[in-house]
C-alpha cells in the first residue's frame, strides 16, 4: 500500500486546526503542523495544504491581524511556498443578507458596516486562491462548528460559558431563531476529503438545516441544568439554509442531525470542564 499523501495544516494551533491534525494522525496520514511563524512553510514541499489560519470573534477589535490572517499570509503562501493543492477554511457568513446559498451565488458586503470586515477578507482570500494562478485549489465555507474549544466563539459557546458561570443563560433572539450547525467530526472528515480530492472550487461545509434555539436550550435544561429565560420582544433571526447538495454529491457525507451529536457534545464538555453530573 502507499503511503498516505502528506497534509500540512497552517493554523494547526487553532479550533478547527487542531481537531484536523488529531483526526489525520488517528486516520494514518503524514501530516505536518508547522507552529506559527516556522520559516520551513516556504523551503519544505508542504503536500496538500489545508489553511485554517484566521480570525473569528476577536475580529473586529483586531482589524489589521484579520487581513493579515486572511489574505497577507495567504499571498506570501502563494507567491512561495511548493504545494500540491490548497484548501482555503472560509465561511458560511458571507451568505449573511443573502436569498442565494449556492457557491455560486453573488454575494454583498458593505464597506461601511464595520461587521463586514470579516466577510470582506474572507472573500479576498477566496478570491485570491481561485485566481491566483495556482492549480487545485479549494475554499470550503464553514458553518457554525459545534465541537470544544478553548474560548467561546459561536451562539452555543457563549450560552454554555454563561450558564456554567452563573447556572442561567438570557437569550436576546427569540427561541424561533435558527442557525446552521455543524458537527466537528463532520467538519474535519469533510475536510480530509476535500484536501484530498482533485476536485477544485467552492464547498459548503453545513447541516443545510436550521436548528431552532429552543431545540439548543432544551437540551441545555436537560443536560446541563440550566435556567433560561429569553428577552421581551427578541427578535427573530432567521439565516437561509446553507445549500449543500454540491458537497454532498462530491463528498458522499451526510452530517449527523443535531439531535444526534449535541447530547454527546454536552456532556464532552462536561466532562471538559469538570462539571458535576446532573443527579
Amino acid at each position: 500500500m502507499s503511503e498516505a499523501p502528506s497534509i500540512t495544516v497552517l493554523g494547526a494551533g487553532g479550533f478547527i486546526g487542531q481537531h484536523l491534525v488529531a483526526h489525520l494522525q488517528r486516520a494514518g496520514h503524514a501530516c505536518y503542523a508547522p507552529v506559527r511563524g516556522d520559516p520551513a512553510v516556504f523551503t519544505r514541499p508542504l503536500g496538500h495544504v489545508v489553511y485554517a489560519i484566521g480570525l473569528t470573534a476577536d475580529f473586529r477589535s483586531r482589524p489589521l491581524d484579520t487581513v493579515e490572517a486572511h489574505v497577507c499570509f495567504l499571498r506570501q503562501l502563494l507567491q512561495q511556498a511548493q504545494f500540491t493543492s490548497l484548501t482555503y477554511l472560509s465561511s458560511t457568513r458571507v451568505y449573511a443578507g443573502a436569498t442565494d446559498t449556492r457557491e455560486s451565488a453573488r454575494l454583498h458586503v458593505n464597506p461601511n458596516d464595520a461587521s463586514d470586515l470579516y466577510n470582506l477578507s474572507k472573500l479576498m482570500g477566496e478570491s485570491l486562491c481561485l485566481h491566483g494562478g495556482h492549480a487545485g485549489m479549494k475554499v470550503a465555507r464553514l458553518s457554525n462548528i459545534v465541537g470544544l474549544r478553548p474560548d467561546p466563539d459561536i451562539f452555543i459557546d457563549q450560552l454554555l460559558a454563561e450558564g456554567c458561570r452563573t447556572g442561567h443563560v438570557h437569550l436576546h433572539t427569540a427561541l424561533a431563531s435558527c442557525k446552521d450547525y455543524l458537527s466537528i467530526g463532520d467538519a474535519v472528515e469533510l475536510l480530509t476529503r476535500i484536501a484530498l480530492s482533485p476536485d477544485t472550487g467552492i464547498f459548503n461545509l453545513a447541516s443545510g438545516e436550521g436548528v431552532a434555539n429552543q431545540q439548543v436550550v432544551e437540551a441545555l435544561q436537560r443536560h446541563m441544568g440550566f435556567t433560561v429565560t429569553v428577552a421581551p420582544e427578541a427578535p427573530v433571526w432567521d439565516f437561509q439554509p446553507i445549500d449543500t447538495h454540491k458537497t454532498r454529491a462530491r463528498f458522499g457525507l451526510v452530517p449527523q442531525p443535531f439531535a444526534d451529536y449535541f447530547p454527546h457534545f454536552l456532556q464532552q464538555y462536561r466532562q471538559h470542564r469538570s462539571l458535576h453530573a446532573l443527579p
